[in-house]
């Protein structure tokens, strides 16, 4: 009894020491598991804890801006850099005039460059009439169209001669006429049977004879009154006499005559056209019934500006619905490109374009005038053909 007692007592000795051991091991593994998982949990709260006092921290700041007066933080000014830089050079396309427009969706031709004819400081001499007509005849004679002077000829042969060419010569002008008048039947008649459709040179004829018609009247009464008047009215009157009675001398100054006066009402006027540009670029266009002053644009494209307003303003339209019709001509012939240069010139003029150069070449003049039909063809809201060439007209009288 008492040996398994000691047994017992030693077994026990020996057992509850590991158990301890073993025991007290197991506690701390468990106290460490505890610790660990504290831990996490102190990071995560921190973590939380930071970003929320960040998010609380920004709401504050915007919240305290928000509430502060406008005036309580004036905004920073830029900061304005003073280093001086390189000037700038204007391109050559920059200083020139392009037409004004407002029209974005349709890009237009800048306005093109002209070689403008040089102007003398010193004014020439203008000869008597008396000396324009010998040289009218003169080179007429050269030119074929009046029979010259026989060498052998006195004053008086002279004299007689030179009157009885030039009354053949203004008899078969007349009787131009009345061929021109059959012809342009022909061309209305083949026209309304379904024919082939006018081209340019057709309604240019058309046009030519009916203001030869119109002129014939008074033409035939100073031919049969006083002939001797006829050089003196190719001087000073040329519009009264028909086309078929011109010589080419005649003719020559005619055109250059009108081109002067041109060039002298751009280059008096251009501070009006300049006010019309400005007045009219938003809209594109310049109503006819509210142009107050008419005059400086019948001179540039060489119509009569004598009379009352309303009859300026009709030869006005009338003049730019001529144009209107012979632009549409050009435009499906090709912009003109079987034009000769006189032609050309001719056809410039008319629109008020007469700033070029005898030593303009044919394209050139060619390029002008598709300036002109390309610009007038940009058609704004509200606009017709004469207003659109109407502020066409104060863009060209507007370039100095």
């Amino acid at each position: 009894m008492l040996r398994f007692t000691g047994k017992n007592v030693a077994v026990n000795s020996i057992i509850q020491p590991r158990q301890l051991h073993l025991l007290l091991s197991g506690q701390r593994l468990a106290s460490s598991r505890l610790q660990l998982s504290h831990y996490a949990r102190a990071g995560r709260k921190v973590s939380a804890r930071s970003a929320s006092t960040s998010t609380s921290s920004s709401n504050d700041k915007s919240s305290h801006a928000s509430n502060l007066p406008p005036s309580a933080v004036p905004p920073r000014k830029h900061r304005v850099e003073l280093k001086p830089g390189p000037l700038k050079t204007p391109s050559p396309s920059s200083t020139t005039p392009r037409p004004h427009s407002v029209f974005p969706k349709q890009t237009q031709p800048s306005f093109p460059a002209f070689r403008r004819s040089p102007i003398s400081s010193t004014p020439d001499s203008v000869p008597s009439a008396i000396e324009l007509a010998k040289q009218d005849i003169a080179d007429a004679a050269a030119k074929g169209v009046l029979r010259p002077v026989p060498h052998d000829a006195g004053a008086i042969k002279r004299f007689t001669h030179q009157a009885f060419e030039l009354l053949k010569f203004y008899f078969r002008g007349l009787k131009a006429i009345n061929t021109h008048r059959n012809q342009a039947a022909a061309i209305r008649s083949r026209i309304a049977s379904g024919g082939a459709a006018l081209s340019r040179a057709e309604s240019r004829f058309i046009r030519t004879f009916h203001q030869d018609a119109l002129k014939l009247i008074p033409f035939v009464i100073v031919v049969v009154v006083m002939e001797e008047l006829i050089p003196f009215i190719a001087l000073y009157v040329p519009r009264m006499l028909p086309s078929t009675c011109v010589l080419p001398g005649q003719r020559d100054r005619i055109n250059a005559k009108a081109r002067d006066n041109q060039q002298l009402v751009l280059a008096g006027n251009w501070q009006l056209f300049d006010v019309l540009r400005k007045e009219s670029e938003s809209s594109g266009f310049i109503p006819t019934l509210g142009l107050k002053n008419p005059e400086a644009l019948c001179g540039v494209i060489g119509v009569p500006a004598w009379g009352p307003l309303q009859l300026v303003q009709w030869r006005l339209h009338r003049h730019l619905q001529n144009i209107a019709s012979d632009d549409k001509l050009l435009k499906q012939e090709a912009y003109g490109r079987d034009l000769t240069l006189p032609e050309l010139k001719e056809a410039l003029q008319e629109r008020g374009m007469s700033m070029f150069s005898e030593t303009n070449s044919a394209d050139e003049l060619r390029a002008q005038l598709k300036w002109w039909i390309d610009m007038t063809g940009i058609m704004p809201e509200g606009a017709d053909d004469i207003s659109r060439r109407l502020f066409v007209l104060s863009v060209i009288g507007s370039h100095k």
